[in-house]
């Protein structure tokens, strides 16, 4: 789910990310403060909301950096076992807290951020003593590496000689931090080795390349040596990570099980039986498959598999892919505003660029906006991988059919017009907003608003006949159903990975290669069947609001009020917009 910034878990049907945007989750520890020996006032949300935060973010600076507070920007995270005892305990005595106090007398809103709040530490908890991410999966380690430095250097919030020392600063820390993940690693499963090794080369790289690249301009010769020693450190300990994981053993499942899932679902505020939501993600994608069998036939009737070729032909040269997006978010947000989908907070826009080079690996295309408490550096940035010149024409031309014309609007629709982006528009323009609503981001409500507007969009008549965007429109959403259907497969019904490939591949039209990389993401990233579980859970809440105010539903209102609520759980935003708990699908 998801940090402030949108850039991390894969934001789009395309986004090819190592799970950075929506989704790095509070990393936590420090105590609540003590209370003096004589009686203790009775404590209130405010100051139990403050405390946890203020704990999350002491805990975890690099979160706090991505979220726009800059007062450590200096520091690492402690991923020690001991430091994730530590938040464990002052995360159960805060839920304590929170479940005894006693919010009868607040408004109706801020009865919901206790609860709201209560499910944010309920996440933690999941992570922090039953997932254990720390002991079972190397890639908690090489992703803090990276975002630590990416987040200083991704925006300029402060001179870059000032963020220049926090790097070296950080990257003076990285090597502990890293041996530390080498004595805790245990039972670590073959496909998490598989998945962080290929990880360490892209972080290899970005440490090598682009941290002394960030910093060139920098003249100061003190700087820029001390820079060169603390990268070579960096360097250094993550090629010895590279083989210590190389000679460990694999161990263990990657499977949650159940009951884990169970609990996953619930700190989302989601209480309908696991089955329930299972056969809701089965009726799905035979929906959609469906709509693409009837869509196929209305663009070739003769030769309905060969339609969505016919639609890979539909692209721009290579050098003309920004500005397709450019043209493309004028067109959607021109569409958005006549046809009032949304009231847009305001009319600015991304600005559109190349992505950075050593995140071209993962991503197609990813919004990135500032953090929530972003005070300098505001602007928002929509990131477009260009076609690697070095590629042979063949390949290239491959490439550039993965990034054909419909498909392109599609991810526009889904990053930034009315998806990611405008979510971070409301997220700005809300400075009344608890620290519980700008601190939290519910996986489900980020991702299933996005994915929900690609169809909105279509319904709504956006380039209305259409049927090459239409059909790539239905492209993605299967791919979202089947991310669904092999989460909940591998993790609660005995589907095996090679299973979950070819259902990748043959339900929902996914090529050999990014069938397999789709599904594999699935084993460290369960959670991605939140795409379609938010999309079904708004769409639900569409129906029956529709079907209760009958000619007085305002669609435009609907969305107001959704975003208006906060990236928090939809039975929250379900509550707070018809005044009552009901099922959610």
């Amino acid at each position: 789910m998801p940090r402030s910034r949108h850039i991390v878990p894969d934001m789009t049907t395309r986004t090819r990310t190592g799970n950075r945007r929506l989704l790095l989750a509070l990393v936590t520890a420090t105590a609540i403060a003590t209370t003096s020996a004589r009686a203790a006032p009775v404590p209130t949300l405010d100051a139990l909301e403050k405390a946890h935060f203020e704990a999350d973010w002491t805990a975890s600076p690099v979160t706090s950096t991505l979220l726009g507070i800059h007062n450590r920007d200096d520091l690492l995270d402690d991923l020690s076992a001991a430091a994730i005892a530590t938040q464990t305990t002052r995360l159960h005595r805060e839920r304590e807290a929170l479940a005894a106090l006693d919010v009868s007398a607040l408004p109706p809103r801020r009865q919901n951020d206790r609860d709201i709040l209560v499910a944010d530490i309920n996440r933690e908890l999941i992570e922090n003593e039953q997932v254990q991410s720390f002991r079972h999966n190397p890639d908690t380690y090489i992703s803090l590496a990276t975002n630590a430095l990416y987040s200083l250097i991704d925006r300029d919030f402060a001179p870059l000689p000032l963020r220049m020392k926090d790097v070296i600063s950080r990257e003076n820390q990285i090597p502990a931090m890293l041996a530390t993940g080498e004595k805790q690693l245990d039972q670590v499963p073959a496909i998490f080795l598989e998945i962080s090794k290929e990880d360490l080369e892209g972080a290899i790289v970005f440490v090598r390349d682009n941290v002394p690249a960030a910093f060139a301009s920098v003249k100061n010769r003190e700087l820029q040596a001390r820079l060169t020693a603390s990268t070579h450190s960096t360097l250094t300990a993550l090629k010895k990570f590279r083989t210590t994981i190389s000679a460990l053993t694999p161990g263990g499942t990657f499977v949650l099980g159940p009951d884990i899932i169970r609990a996953m679902l619930a700190a989302d505020l989601v209480d309908e039986p696991l089955e329930t939501v299972i056969e809701a993600g089965r009726k799905q994608l035979r929906k959609d498959q469906a709509d693409f069998d009837r869509t196929a036939r209305l663009i070739n009737p003769a030769h309905p598999d060969q339609a969505l070729a016919e639609v890979r032909r539909d692209h721009v040269a290579a050098d003309a892919l920004n500005q397709l997006v450019r043209d493309q978010l004028t067109d959607a947000q021109s569409f958005v505003t006549s046809r009032h989908i949304v009231t847009l907070p305001n009319t600015t826009l991304p600005v559109v660029t190349d992505t950075p080079g050593f995140e071209r690996s993962l991503i197609t295309a990813a919004t990135d906006w500032p953090g929530p408490f972003e005070t300098k550096a505001t602007t928002s940035f929509y990131y477009v991988t260009p076609i690697d010149p070095k590629l042979s024409p063949a390949k290239a031309e491959e490439s550039l059919e993965d990034d054909n014309t419909p498909s392109m609007l599609n991810i526009t629709v889904h990053e930034a017009m009315p998806g990611h982006f405008v979510q971070g528009l409301y997220l700005r323009a809300s400075p009344d907003w608890s620290l519980t609503r700008k601190g939290g981001a519910s996986y489900a409500t980020t991702e299933g608003w996005a994915h929900y507007t690609e169809q909105m969009m279509i319904e709504q008549g956006f380039h209305a006949g259409d049927t090459r965007l239409h059909l790539a429109q239905l492209q993605d959403a299967l791919l979202r159903d089947c991310r669904f259907l092999v989460s909940f497969g591998m993790h609660t019904r005995n589907m095996t990975l090679a299973d979950a490939t070819k259902m990748m591949q043959r339900e929902c039209f996914q090529s050999s290669v990014m069938a397999y990389k789709e599904a594999r993401r699935g084993t460290a990233d369960p959670g991605y069947y939140s795409y379609l579980l938010g999309k079904l859970m708004i769409l639900h809440l569409r129906k029956d609001m529709q079907t209760t105010q009958g000619k007085a539903f305002s669609l435009e209102k609907f969305h107001d009020t959704l975003l208006g609520s906060g990236l928090v759980p939809m039975k929250i935003i379900r509550r707070e917009m018809t005044g009552k708990d009901a099922p959610m699908l």
